[in-house]
C-alpha cells in the first residue's frame, strides 16, 4: 500500500508541505458549506514538546561535517596499504603455471574492502608497500560462475603501483577556520547546537501541528464532492502514470506492477480514493481560512516564491510540473501553514 499511495504522491510537486497537481483548481464558485461539515478545529488538544541537544549531538553533528571535509591525498611510495585505501594495481592470474582469460590487467584500481575481488585478494594487499610485488596464493569459490575456475587453487602476482587515501581532517581551531565561517572553537560549536536545536524544534512543531490537523479532518463530514475538482485530479495522476511509462519505456501495465498495482480497476479504487482525500483537505484549508479570515501578505507570497527560486524551481517549472501558476501554487501553501499555525496557537498544549 505504501508503493501505492507514493505514486500518487508523484503529481505532487513536494516544494514545501501541500501541493496542488494539474492546471490551476479553484474553488471559488463552491459554497463549501453545502460539501463539508466541519466539526471542532478550535481548542482541540496537541502534545507539549520540549526541544534538547545534547552533548552527544554536537559531537555527532561535528563528526558528520569532518566527513564531509574529507580529502583523497595520494600514499607515500614506501607507506603500506590500508582497508579502504583505492589502489592501482598490476596484475596477472595464473592456474598450473598459466595465465587465464580474464585474471590479468594493468593499471587498475581496486578499493580495498570493498569484496570486488575473491576472498584473499584485498585483505592481501593490506599492509603492503607502495611499490611492492605480492604474490597471493588463492583459490576460487566453488560456486563461482567460470565452470573452469571454481574451486580452483590459483596465484596472482600483483604489483602495487600507488594508493589514494581518504583521510578525515582532525577536529581543531585550523578545521573551523579552514571550513567553516567561525573562528574559534566556541563559535563554531555553538553555531552546530543552536542549528540542531533549530532542526528539531521545527520537527517538533510540524509534528503538533500535524497532530491537530489530523483531528481536524477526523471532525469533518464531507456533504459532497466537486466531482469536477475530483475527476481533474484523478484525471491528471493516471496521465503521470502514461507519462512515467513512456519516460521509462515500458507499458502502462508494467509500470502499475512495479507500485504493486494489480490491475487498472485497483490503481481507479486507490486513485479515487486518493483525489478524495486532497479534495477534503483543500476544502478544509479554504473553509477555516474563510471563516477565520485567515490571509498573507504579498510580501509572504513573494519570499515564498523567491524560495522557490533558490531551490531551482522558477515559474516555468512549477507550472509544467505541478499546472498551477506560480501565484495560485503559492496560495494554497499559505494558507495551508496559516490554518496549521491558527490551530496550534487556539489548541490546547497537554
Amino acid at each position: 500500500m505504501r508503493k501505492k499511495l507514493l505514486v500518487l504522491a508523484i503529481c505532487t510537486f513536494v516544494l514545501m508541505g501541500l501541493a496542488g497537481c494539474g492546471s490551476s483548481v479553484s474553488y471559488e464558485k463552491y459554497d463549501l458549506n453545502e460539501y463539508i461539515k466541519v466539526g471542532k478545529y478550535k481548542g482541540l488538544t496537541a502534545e507539549a514538546y520540549t526541544v534538547k541537544v545534547t552533548e552527544a549531538d554536537v559531537e555527532a553533528r561535528i563528526q558528520e561535517d569532518l566527513e564531509g571535509a574529507t580529502a583523497s591525498v595520494e600514499v607515500a611510495k614506501g607507506d603500506s596499504v590500508n582497508d579502504g585505501d583505492t589502489v592501482n594495481i598490476d596484475y596477472v592470474g595464473k592456474k598450473d603455471g598459466k595465465a587465464f582469460d580474464g585474471g590479468s590487467a594493468e593499471g587498475y584500481d581496486i578499493e580495498i574492502g570493498s569484496g570486488s575481488f575473491i576472498d584473499g585478494f584485498e585483505d592481501g594487499l593490506v599492509g603492503a608497500k607502495i611499490g611492492d610485488k605480492v604474490k597471493l596464493n588463492l583459490t576460487f569459490p566453488e560456486d563461482y560462475q567460470s565452470a573452469e575456475l571454481a574451486g580452483q587453487d590459483v596465484v596472482f602476482n600483483v604489483k602495487i603501483n600507488s594508493a589514494v587515501r581518504n583521510v578525515v581532517p582532525e577536529y581543531n581551531l585550523d578545521f573551523v577556520k579552514n571550513n567553516t565561517e567561525y573562528k574559534s572553537l566556541k563559535a563554531y560549536e555553538d553555531a552546530v547546537e543552536k542549528q540542531i536545536y533549530n532542526e528539531k524544534e521545527s520537527e517538533a512543531i510540524s509534528n503538533q501541528q500535524n497532530e491537530v490537523w489530523s483531528k481536524v479532518l477526523d471532525n469533518t463530514e464531507v456533504i459532497k464532492y466537486p466531482e469536477e475538482i475530483v475527476k481533474h485530479y484523478m484525471n491528471f495522476n493516471s496521465k503521470q502514470i502514461d507519462e512515467m511509462a513512456e519516460s521509462y519505456g515500458i507499458t502502462r501495465a508494467e509500470m502499475l506492477s512495479s507500485y504493486d498495482f494489480g490491475n487498472e480497476e485497483e490503481f481507479a479504487a486507490v486513485n479515487e480514493d486518493s483525489s478524495r482525500l486532497r479534495v477534503k483537505q483543500e476544502m478544509v484549508i479554504e473553509y477555516i481560512a474563510d471563516k477565520e479570515g485567515l490571509d498573507y501578505t504579498d510580501e509572504e507570497a513573494d519570499q515564498l516564491v523567491a524560495e522557490f527560486e533558490a531551490m531551482g524551481y522558477d515559474a516555468a517549472t512549477i507550472e509544467s510540473q505541478t499546472g498551477r501558476k506560480v501565484d495560485d501554487y503559492a496560495r494554497m501553501e499559505l494558507l495551508y501553514q496559516k490554518v496549521l499555525q491558527f490551530l496550534v496557537d487556539n489548541a490546547k498544549i497537554k
